[in-house]
């Protein structure tokens, strides 16, 4: 659901209207907007306009229910939480696209996946100038370049706006689940060292800010998974506070059951353990079962997780008009990609290989 402003002519009705939530299973994650505040003097421009696209021009392509891949899983209903069938299949494999290609890595170089989150039709958050799915796509190259200077092998899930599943076009829920079922396989194929997803958050309320980093503590690599999210967090507010900015910490969470449904906890899926899905659960939300690779004798499928440490971003909240501020800001963007390069480099030290 979308509310606009557009017909108010009050800067400060704008922004008290233009905040919109887009359904995402009841997570933060939200898509917001201030489609004219700029014109009406409440907004201050973007300062890296080349970098960061309108929130405006995104949202007028966004389609209205886009799913947030930062979210954890919308509950459902009862008959699909029953205990899973024995007709299991394997979800969806994706081959790998022609430009995640990357180099061989150096004789014994670790291998680091950074996951831009959103792409394509799944725009993220959005307000204040700034776009997720570019800020976080923009972010990832800057990591990108500071680990491979540190001799680390650096792979993107996504270098452009596009979803990272390969194949005939999809949409909604299927499409959601294949492109982060892709991420994840290809962090998986890469045998990386470390997975690390960037986002930045929204809310409904535009008073909530500060960065954030999930783990999983119910899965493999559990204490390594908090380790590296708490490394991530502690790297990010140092440097960005170090550049002379305010950076509010939210703390490093447990995703583990970061939302409960009749007695079923949903992680969030990219840092969760395998899952199974059953096909009236994918037909209830609006999916393909075909397209998430349900046989036509198959009752269910089981996702794939992560097999290495891994953690998830939310670098500050793009609804908060402060932390908008720094997200639009070439220094403070800097010193984040600089606190995720700091926050890996330091995991890998750490950690026996």
């Amino acid at each position: 659901m979308r509310r606009s402003g557009r017909a108010i002519a009050s800067a400060a009705a704008l922004l008290a209207l233009a905040w919109a939530l887009v359904a995402c299973g009841g997570a933060r994650d939200a898509l917001a907007a201030v489609p004219a505040a700029r014109e009406a003097g409440a907004v201050t421009p973007p300062a890296t306009a080349t970098v960061l696209a309108s929130a405006e021009s995104a949202l007028a392509a966004a389609p209205p229910t886009a799913e947030s891949t930062a979210t954890a899983e919308p509950a459902v209903p009862a008959a699909a939480a029953a205990v899973p069938p024995a007709s299991v299949g394997a979800a969806s494999r994706d081959a790998r696209q022609a430009q995640l290609a990357q180099p061989p890595p150096a004789t014994g170089a670790p291998t680091v996946v950074i996951d831009p989150g959103h792409g394509a039709d799944e725009v993220g958050a959005a307000a204040f100038g700034v776009v997720e799915k570019q800020s976080n796509l923009e972010l990832a190259f800057r990591v990108e370049r500071l680990l491979s200077a540190q001799g680390v092998r650096v792979v993107l899930t996504r270098r452009d706006d596009v979803r990272a599943f390969s194949g005939p076009a999809i949409a909604g829920f299927s499409a959601q689940r294949r492109d982060l079922q892709a991420r994840v396989d290809l962090a998986n194929d890469e045998r990386a060292a470390v997975f690390v997803s960037l986002h930045s958050n929204g809310s409904t309320s535009g008073a909530e800010r500060g960065a954030e980093v999930y783990y999983n503590s119910a899965r493999a690599h559990s204490d390594a998974n908090r380790t590296l999210a708490q490394l991530l967090l502690d790297g990010v507010i140092a440097e960005v506070r170090a550049a002379g900015f305010d950076a509010i910490s939210r703390g490093a969470k447990d995703d583990s059951c970061l939302r409960a449904f009749q007695g079923r906890c949903f992680p969030l899926f990219l840092l969760g353990p395998e899952r199974v899905t059953t096909r009236d659960e994918v037909l209830r939300r609006g999916g393909n079962p075909e397209a998430l690779g349900f046989a036509p004798d198959q009752d269910a499928i089981r996702s794939r997780a992560t097999q290495m440490p891994a953690a998830l971003m939310e670098l500050f909240f793009v609804s908060n008009e402060q932390d908008a501020a720094l997200l639009r800001s070439d220094a403070v963007r800097e010193a984040m990609a600089r606190g995720v390069a700091r926050g890996v480099l330091d995991f890998l030290a750490a950690s026996p290989r």
